[in-house]
């Protein structure tokens, strides 16, 4: 997997990664959501760690913080209640490392 500090995957159609490339060098790439093959099995994965509390709804956006943690920001139903949660946070350490690898690996070599 390359390394990068952050990605995010936004639900208006763009996924973006930050870090730094093997030369130190500040990369900070977009690319669309639709050209991305790994995108689908990661956003499954993810959602498979959803908590019996939370309201799965379609994501706002799914931040991934490179070795800390991913969280899911759902985007909340219209006529839901206020106190209805739709979003949650995932330890990194309980992440499967070839599902994200895929995508971030993904994500970096379209630009």
């Amino acid at each position: 997997m390359v390394t990068f500090s952050t990605a995010h995957i936004f639900g208006f159609g763009d996924a973006q990664i930050i870090g730094k490339d093997a030369e130190g060098k500040n990369f900070n790439k977009k690319t669309p959501l639709s050209g991305l093959t790994k995108l689908q099995a990661f956003v499954d994965h993810v959602k498979t760690f959803k908590p019996a509390d939370i309201a799965l709804t379609d994501y706002h956006v799914i931040h991934i913080f490179n070795n800390f943690d991913v969280r899911y920001l759902g985007t909340p139903a219209k006529d839901a209640p206020s106190e209805t949660k739709s979003s949650w946070t995932i330890k990194w350490s309980d992440l499967n490392p070839t599902i994200v690898g895929d995508l971030i690996d993904e994500v970096y070599s379209k630009n």
